[in-house]
């Protein structure tokens, strides 16, 4: 009986150890950075149309949040592998850029009012 409680036991650390490791593959990912990804913008008028993509394939986008500091829009996403759950690589937006004078995604600058 002891023998069947410690297969038992060892069976659910194993099935538990690849639960966390296909959940940080596929759902929690990790944080985009500005390399890893190829920026397009378009300026029309006051409005940036911006359009992101992975350079790594296989790699679906999520999670974008959007961050206003001091007159820079900070962008951020989360990178996971393709899945069911989460299959768009790509991301595209407009943004009204009145009180923005730069745009960051993934700590990299794409856009400034300098430019």
């Amino acid at each position: 009986m002891k023998r069947k409680s410690f297969i038992c036991t060892i069976i659910s650390i194993f099935v538990m150890i690849s639960l966390i490791i296909l959940l940080s593959l596929f759902v929690i990912g990790e944080p985009i950075d500005g390399k890893q990804l190829y920026c397009t913008t378009s300026l029309n008028g006051q409005t940036l149309k911006l359009r992101v993509e992975p350079v790594e394939s296989g790699v679906a986008l999520r999670g974008w949040k959007f961050r206003k500091d001091n007159n820079i829009l900070y962008i951020s996403a989360r990178k996971v592998l393709v899945s069911p759950l989460f299959h768009e690589g790509t991301y595209e937006t407009s943004i009204d850029l009145e009180p923005i004078e730069s745009v960051m995604v993934g700590g990299q600058t794409i856009w400034s009012y300098a430019d």
